[in-house]
């Protein structure tokens, strides 16, 4: 198959970068329009975007991974609150299938849009400082570190698929560690948005001290136990 000129390579690359920015900035106008006329408000509690779900009768469940898809890029949207209301509305296996299909699809796009735009659209999406506080512990390309991150709650999910993009890693893996990863903390929110699961203050206080030292612990050992883990795997794979 032969090449395209040079000249007109970079007229598809134009035509295509053209394409994306109007995309964008139609997505952007959008979202400000929605905010000026008050239908974020939706977002603000469970309550309110359960009942806004639910007014769409039989296409709640499109609906609502629609919604849980543009959270993973949109960092106004809460995605706990998606979550927790998805559990109150489909209960625990529906809430659960529905979040992980659509939050590893958003998680891929966002790590693609990351990729492709680099740290300009990202720092359009997420706050400069968030982006510095993090950006440096995922460049370091630690897998190990950066699975803990995703594992553990309290850490921004979504803006380290945008981080992951720009910091090198294969799409295969990122797309292979999102999909070990991403469920587990909807089942956490999934449960107690159905009502399944409740965590008393003091269970909660131990919950984030574990969370606080494993990531230490994968923060300074991260290198170490990948190498551990990887001596393990090649063992068995050898005959």
């Amino acid at each position: 198959m032969a090449e395209l000129p040079a000249k007109d390579l970079r007229k598809k690359r134009a035509f295509a970068l053209a394409l994306t920015v109007l995309g964008l900035g139609a997505l952007a106008a959008l979202y400000f329009y929605l905010d000026a006329k008050g239908y974020l408000a939706i977002f603000e509690s469970a309550e309110a975007l359960q009942a806004y779900v639910a007014s769409f009768g039989a296409l709640g469940p499109a609906v609502f991974m629609l919604l849980q898809f543009l959270q993973v890029i949109a960092a106004p949207i809460p995605g706990n609150v998606t979550t927790l209301a998805g559990g109150a509305l489909f209960g625990f296996w529906p809430a659960l299938l529905y979040s992980s299909a659509a939050i590893f699809l958003g998680s891929l796009a966002a790590f693609w849009l990351g990729r492709r735009f680099g740290r300009p659209l990202v720092e359009r999406l997420a706050p400069p400082a968030v982006v510095d506080k993090y950006l440096p512990l995922i460049a370091q390309k630690q897998r190990m570190t950066l699975t803990m991150m995703f594992l553990l709650p309290f850490f921004p999910d979504d803006l380290l698929c945008l981080l992951a993009g720009l910091s090198g890693y294969s799409f295969g893996y990122f797309a292979l560690m999102c999909a070990l990863t991403r469920p587990w903390g909807l089942i956490f929110s999934a449960l107690v948005g159905s009502g399944a699961f409740s965590l008393p203050p003091w269970g909660w206080g131990i919950l984030i001290a574990l969370s606080v030292l494993l990531f230490v612990l994968s923060a300074r050992y991260g290198e170490r136990m990948e190498a551990f883990l990887l001596r393990l795997i090649r063992r068995k794979e050898t005959p």
